[in-house]
């Protein structure tokens, strides 16, 4: 017979991750954005989600990334995975931090990537086709991780929901104050909550 998982690990192991993620939180191995650079980031997307003119990037991975979505309050929306957060972690590690003009620019000319790949029978359903590309922290190593969850964790269609939640999980998805990284060969440890809890400890109220 197959043992179920338990929801708590001996707490021994327990203790030795939460020392694995505290150590690396505090370690200088460890990519950290600068605090200036996360709050320059922070006032660009307040201002970015307040622009009814500029549409919300949503991540939810079931619907056609690039699409566009109308909600019912006339903002678009637009469906992406984890790229659009890969594409702010690249540049917020080198201090790189656009205007809202240039995000106006970089959504005309299709310049931020909605996705790591597309689906060939999706092209005629997707008006953005940006796709990650060398914009990816990946190829450096690292595996980006959220401190608080984006995920929208409700069944109610991106259309009816609430416009408030939406704004919410857009900032949520693309704030640097909400990154952090892990090499990319510790695969899902930066999910666990024992590094979640190193990382908000580490980087309170930025």
């Amino acid at each position: 017979m197959i043992p179920c998982c338990p929801e708590k690990l001996p707490g021994n192991l327990s203790e030795l991750l939460t020392l694995l993620g505290k150590l690396w939180a505090e370690s200088d191995t460890c990519p950290h954005i600068k605090i200036e650079t996360k709050r320059a980031w922070d006032n660009m997307l307040h201002a970015w989600s307040s622009d009814n003119s500029l549409p919300l990037l949503i991540r939810k991975g079931s619907l056609v990334k690039g699409s566009e979505i109308i909600h019912s309050s006339g903002r678009v929306l637009i469906p992406t995975d984890n790229s659009p957060a890969q594409w702010a972690c690249h540049l917020a590690l080198r201090d790189i931090v656009p205007t809202l003009e240039e995000i106006k620019d970089y959504i005309q000319k299709d310049s931020i990537p909605v996705a790591f790949a597309h689906k060939k029978k999706e092209q005629g359903q997707r008006k953005y086709h940006k796709t990650l590309g060398n914009n990816s922290i990946n190829k450096f190593g690292w595996q980006l991780c959220h401190i608080q969850n984006v995920g929208l964790n409700f069944r109610t269609p991106l259309e009816s929901s609430s416009i408030d939640d939406l704004k919410r999980a857009f900032i949520s998805l693309l704030s640097p104050s909400n990154f952090f990284v892990v090499p990319k060969v510790w695969g899902g440890m930066g999910d666990t909550s024992e590094f979640i809890t190193a990382f908000q400890i580490a980087t309170p109220n930025q």
